[in-house]
């Protein structure tokens, strides 16, 4: 057939389609994750991010193209997820400028949208990397250009666009050595040519497609109800900052505490110590504390108080009473990293990470649910950190900076110079210079067979990343754990572990001796994460 305009009804069709044909190929898109990891979510990310532009086109269905272009370009940068739900966000955002205004388009509008949405996209990126989506949706409009030009028939434009994607998705791996090595073509750039796929058959079928049985699978966060029977075996949350410290050995301060508790945190350098404890008797706390220094910044919270009250009330205010300067929310999962992160700070931790990357809506509702001036995220993952940065442009009435952490283990260290009174600016930046200062790994098993930078890896193998490069293939978890502590110290004065939730206390403990037995001069701590997938995350400092 030939279409020679398209209407703001083709649109949401089209855009409908390309999103099903996405999520009917979605595994397929995951499986091309160069790095053999359980996080290879491109295909996901895409599809909740292309499902959330529908949704917006969607409800403006009855108004002009220009309107609904401009609504699903908002969807899509509300559902963002990951690098690549980012990046098609932006390619949204440069074809609503093209067709803005506009209640039909012919084939050179499509084609200058398509490269409008291209151009976008690269502009948003901070360092382009060829082989890349980008690369595959700049050929795609330059084509559709090209053939515009000769004739103005949409389908036959599109047609001949998908071809030179296609032609061009084959040379990615020459283009990024990454690639060539783990024998897989680009996953963004696969997934882009899906949705396309499915747009051009949306548009030639002329019939509208049902996506009612692909909403369940939108992610969003839970917020759990308290149950009704709640025993707490510490009542008081005790936090405090120690100043003006002289000399100090943190495991002593450790070994002083641990009798008066758990879910024991003591951090910090030469100057300040923070302190987080929950304990029977905080004033025992803060009496063994006052023999290092002088006490500042201490909260007390009677939990089992907070748990009855959230029992009664357990749907988050919106608004909380007391206005802050800076507040902070925090990417993270597992009961353990939310108790660390909440007790340095953290207002809102988002659950995401690994096989699950919060949207930049979720982002935003967590920061407009602080009441502050101003909010520092603190992603915690490379593939959120883009998601995070479009949170400054949605939100109004506050500042949002971003420090760009990709652990939580720099998260911890960067929480140490926080300071909620100071410039956000200046805050931000204090903090992101002290994530240089962490070397950080992850320990997990291999999800499919790989080579990459230089290792054969099996599907099931043990493997050590450090900083998010595979650096080893191990024999079993406590091995690869010992190896990658091998290979990042170097005169350092501090070992951080987070163990799994697939991993013991007894196992973690053995490894935490076997590692003082081998590093006696270092500081080991060792904290139940509770992170899924991951057995180990690792900071040494």
């Amino acid at each position: 057939m030939s279409l020679k305009f398209v209407n703001g009804t083709d649109w949401v069709r089209s855009i409908k389609a390309g999103c099903i044909k996405l999520e009917h190929n979605r595994d397929k898109v995951d499986l091309l994750n160069v790095f053999p990891v359980p996080d290879g979510d491109t295909g996901t990310n895409m599809y909740l991010t292309l499902l959330s532009a529908v949704k917006e086109a969607e409800k403006n269905i009855d108004k002009p193209l220009g309107n609904i272009a401009k609504a699903a370009s908002k969807g899509s940068l509300m559902g963002a997820r990951g690098n690549s739900g980012v990046i098609m966000s932006q390619v949204f955002r440069g074809i609503a400028k093209v067709l803005d205004g506009k209640d039909v388009a012919n084939a050179e509008d499509i084609a200058s949208a398509l490269k409008a949405g291209s151009d976008t996209a690269y502009k948003a990126v901070m360092k382009p990397v060829e082989g890349t989506i980008l690369t595959v949706v700049r050929e795609v409009a330059k084509a559709c250009e090209e053939e515009a030009a000769k004739q103005t028939d949409i389908v036959a434009c599109l047609l001949v666009a998908i071809q030179r994607g296609y032609d061009t998705l084959e040379k990615t791996p020459l283009m990024l050595p990454v690639l060539k090595e783990a024998g897989v073509v680009d996953a963004g750039g696969q997934g882009l040519l899906y949705f396309l796929e499915g747009m051009l058959e949306g548009l030639a079928r002329q019939k509208d497609v049902a996506l009612d049985d692909y909403k369940e699978l939108i992610y969003s966060p839970e917020v759990s109800k308290p149950k009704a029977d709640i025993s707490l075996e510490f009542q008081y949350c005790t936090e405090l900052l120690i100043i003006d410290v002289e000399e100090m050995d943190l495991e002593d301060v450790r070994d002083h505490l641990g009798p008066l508790g758990d879910s024991m945190v003591v951090v910090g350098d030469d100057d300040i110590v923070k302190v987080h404890i929950h304990s029977n008797h905080p004033g025992k706390v803060l009496e063994t504390c006052l023999q290092w220094g002088a006490l500042n910044d201490i909260k007390i919270n009677n939990m089992l108080e907070e748990v009855h009250e959230h029992r009664n009330n357990w749907e988050p205010s919106p608004e909380p009473s007391n206005s802050k300067k800076i507040g902070l929310v925090s990417v993270g999962v597992g009961s353990g990293i939310t108790e660390i992160l909440g007790s340095l700070g953290v207002d809102i931790v988002v659950e995401g990470g690994q096989t699950m990357n919060p949207s930049t809506e979720d982002l935003l509702n967590a920061c407009n649910s602080i009441n502050a001036e101003s909010i520092i995220i603190l992603p915690n993952n490379s593939n959120i950190i883009m998601a995070a940065q479009q949170v400054s442009h949605l939100i109004e009435g506050k500042k949002v900076s971003v420090v760009p952490t990709k652990s939580v283990m720099q998260a911890v260290t960067a929480l140490i110079a926080f300071d909620d009174n100071g410039n956000v600016d200046e805050v931000a930046l204090a903090m992101s210079g002290e994530i240089e200062q962490v070397k950080y790994a992850e320990i997990t098993h291999a999800v499919r067979d790989s080579s990459i930078n230089g290792l054969d890896i099996s599907d099931g193998d043990v493997i050590g990343i450090i900083g998010g490069k595979i650096s080893l293939v191990a024999e079993d978890i406590e091995s690869a754990l010992l190896d990658v502590i091998d290979k990042m110290a170097d005169d350092d004065e501090l070992i951080t572990i987070f163990y799994g939730i697939d991993v013991t206390e007894d196992a973690a403990f053995s490894a935490k001796a076997k590692i003082i037995e081998k590093y006696p001069d270092y500081e080991v701590e060792v904290h139940y994460g509770g992170q899924p997938h991951y057995n180990y995350l690792v900071a040494v400092e």
